[in-house]
């Protein structure tokens, strides 16, 4: 009878409520009021209570993807998603998190901070146990706090650079081990000596998948003990990651500083339970993983032996046997800074939160009420000794090379307040952030010094500008569609522009329309097509995103570039019958019943990351980029916050709010939001306490 109870909602949420000794939510005390766009506004009188406002409230809207995030937490996506899944599953267990956050998680996070996290799995719980039918493993509930820092702590060390460096292992690539992926970021402050209206102005333009498991999602957060903040959050968050309270707001943006090392190991000839450290020979650690994978349907249980060394987790290839150290998988307290970053009253108490360094990568773009603004590239940062060759892969016989320190926060790069009145990132190095007089000129090892298209257009476009911005500067520069004229890209894309038609005669027509490109990525221009055709072949001949081609030491070879605009020649006259055709025809803005034409490129700063959707028409869908975008501006009591979101606020086909943004998206429009409580509750479509 008691295991039968326990298939029950009943049974799920008793556990999820006294088997771990939470304090019992009142979900009667929280109210939800959804906009005309339903994006949540949660009200409640504690911050436990308004973290599981805002659990209700995302499940509400994505259930199927907070699950995804806490299974992976559990070690259990491979049961779902298959090989795609039990990679999660398989670093989760490889990088120790899973028995980490076991052992640290009342010693390193508050018990306030605790008590938040407890609430918002009281409602993810409590959303399971009311739509059964939506629970995706029923034997995986209930969530916990330690599976939603897990969550966190996995999600981040990989972002930090411990899933490139896996891939680089594998794939024996060490050369591009650093090497970015296509969600990029957008950030700009302006100090109010600069604006027209003498108020902060801060972007907040953050590029991720467009949906799944790490698209961004709105809402607001209201609790009378002073969390009140609008902004961004991924599924399983607990709080905004990106955007503004009444006081200050912040965006990031990836940074690529060397957060980790390689070390490749020598194992001892005929017997390679040994590898040699210091001079002598050092058993290996070992470990047996249980993982389950879905297969023709089928959870097919898996095993797989790990091995520790003295620098850490040891992954085996057929190039050699590796061992990699991170910091990122050592700290479970992120989700706490972030907490109190958006519990912050004050530039002072916001930088005392990011003095924790909890948080392993991101750079920060930060405004105020008082007219202060920040770029701060931060992250844990080994502290590596400078008389020593730290070439991937470092030969890893010697304890010189085992860092045990961290890059202190004053000495990453840094710059507050800037006599130029600006600052800005768009991923690339730290070390141009403002203008030419006003950058961080520091030295470190592993940082990260190579550009991008975004920024070096940022730089341009910023440092041209003489006097006072205008509101309309600053929305051109968000908005911007180029790629710049004197950098990387067209230093690495040379050979194209610079290719003889005559020499080529089956593509001349081709190699005309490129040349006479203007290098934008506006909806309606007639040689954008071309280009983006052009840019994913060759993206996908050097299988890797289309960053690295602006970044990597080889450049675009003639031979490639003929060869990638042939087959982009005889797509569009396949599909499209002509080269003369708007951007808009062949890159769209796709969900639902919806399908319009999409603006933007691969790294311009109105990024639109397009992939092949449909090969019989040749159109190509939107599926990162440009998502979460939030404009503020600093300087009444309250601050001005407009936003949009790529999609709109719901990830279920059957709700009103499944696209209700994206016509607006694609016109770079916004709707206004506010933190006045009496509006909000006014102007909501529905209102109601998450029961």
């Amino acid at each position: 009878m008691k295991r039968l109870l326990c298939f029950t909602t009943g049974c799920i949420y008793f556990f999820a409520t006294s088997a771990q000794n939470f304090e019992r939510i009142k979900p009667e005390n929280i109210t939800i009021a959804r906009d005309t766009f339903g994006v949540p506004h949660i009200f409640a009188p504690t911050d436990a209570e308004a973290a599981y406002g805002l659990a209700w409230a995302h499940a509400e809207d994505d259930f199927k993807h907070i699950q995804h995030n806490l299974l992976a937490a559990k070690g259990r996506l491979g049961e779902v998603l298959g090989k795609e899944g039990v990679l999660f599953d398989f670093a989760l267990k490889f990088l120790g998190i899973d028995t980490l956050v076991e052992q640290r998680y009342k010693a390193d996070l508050s018990e306030p901070f605790r008590k938040v996290i407890d609430g918002y799995v009281q409602g993810i719980n409590a959303y399971a146990a009311a739509h059964p039918h939506e629970v995706l493993i029923k034997n995986a509930l209930p969530f916990t706090g330690h599976d939603v820092i897990k969550g966190y702590v996995l999600s981040l060390s990989l972002m930090s650079g411990v899933g490139m460096t896996l891939k680089a292992i594998k794939e024996n690539r060490f050369e591009e081990f650093f090497a970015p992926n296509d969600q990029g970021s957008n950030a700009m402050a302006i100090a109010p000596t600069r604006t027209e209206d003498g108020k902060t102005w801060l972007l907040i333009n953050s590029h991720q998948p467009i949906e799944g498991r790490f698209a961004w999602y709105e809402a607001h957060i209201n609790s009378e003990e002073g969390w009140n903040i609008i902004g961004g959050l991924f599924p399983g968050g607990v709080t905004i990651f990106v955007g503004a309270n009444e006081h200050l707001g912040w965006a990031h943006t990836t940074n690529y500083h060397n957060f980790g090392d390689v070390y490749k190991m020598q194992t001892k000839p005929g017997n390679r339970k040994y590898y040699k450290y210091e001079g002598v020979w050092k058993k290996f650690g070992s470990r047996k993983l249980s993982l389950k994978v879905k297969l023709a349907g089928l959870k097919i249980g898996v095993k797989k032996k790990v091995l520790d060394s003295e620098y850490g987790p040891v992954f085996k290839t057929k190039h050699g046997w590796y061992a990699i150290r991170f910091p990122a998988y050592h700290d479970i307290r992120s989700a706490e800074q972030w907490y109190r970053m958006n519990k912050a009253q004050n530039f002072e108490e916001f930088e005392s939160a990011l003095k924790m360094q909890a948080v392993p990568l991101f750079n920060v773009v930060y405004g105020d009420r008082n007219g202060n603004i920040l770029m701060h590239s931060g992250g844990k940062l080994p502290y590596r000794n400078p008389k020593l060759n730290w070439k991937l892969p470092i030969n890893g016989t010697s304890s010189a090379y085992k860092w045990t320190e961290l890059v202190p926060y004053e000495k990453m790069p840094t710059v507050l307040n800037p006599e130029c009145g600006y600052v800005y990132n768009a991923n690339q190095t730290p070390l141009q952030a403002s203008g030419e007089s006003c950058n961080w000129d520091g030295k470190l090892i592993g940082l990260q010094l190579f550009m991008y298209n975004r920024g070096e257009r940022y730089k341009e476009l910023l440092e041209a500008h003489t006097g006072p911005f205008t509101w309309n500067d600053f929305l051109r520069i968000k908005f911007d569609k180029f790629y710049t004229q004197k950098g990387c890209y067209a230093d690495r894309f040379k050979a194209a522009y610079e290719l003889d038609e005559t020499k080529y005669p089956d593509i001349a027509d081709a190699v005309k329309k490129l040349k006479s490109w203007n290098l934008s990525g506006e909806v309606n221009n007639k040689d954008a097509a071309l280009a983006m055709v052009f840019h994913d072949i060759l993206m996908k001949k050097n299988n890797g995103p289309f960053a690295l081609l602006m970044i990597r030491n080889q450049k675009i070879s003639e031979a490639e570039a003929v060869d990638a605009l042939r087959k982009a020649k005889q797509f569009l006259r396949k599909h499209h019958g002509s080269l003369d055709i708007p951007l808009g025809q062949v890159q769209r803005h796709i969900r639902g019943n919806v399908n319009i034409p999409a603006s933007g490129l691969r790294e311009v700063s109105r990024a639109a990351d397009a992939k092949l959707y449909d090969k019989k028409r040749g159109l190509y869908r939107i599926i990162s980029g440009d998502g979460y975008i939030q404009l503020v501006k600093f300087g009444g009591e309250y601050p001005e916050i407009w936003s949009v979101n790529a999609y709109g606020a719901s990830s279920k086909p059957n709700s009103p709010h499944f696209t209700d943004q994206m016509e607006m998206f694609q016109r770079e429009e916004f709707k206004p939001m506010t933190f006045d409580k009496n509006l909000i509750l006014l102007n909501a479509e529905s209102k109601y306490a998450p029961r």
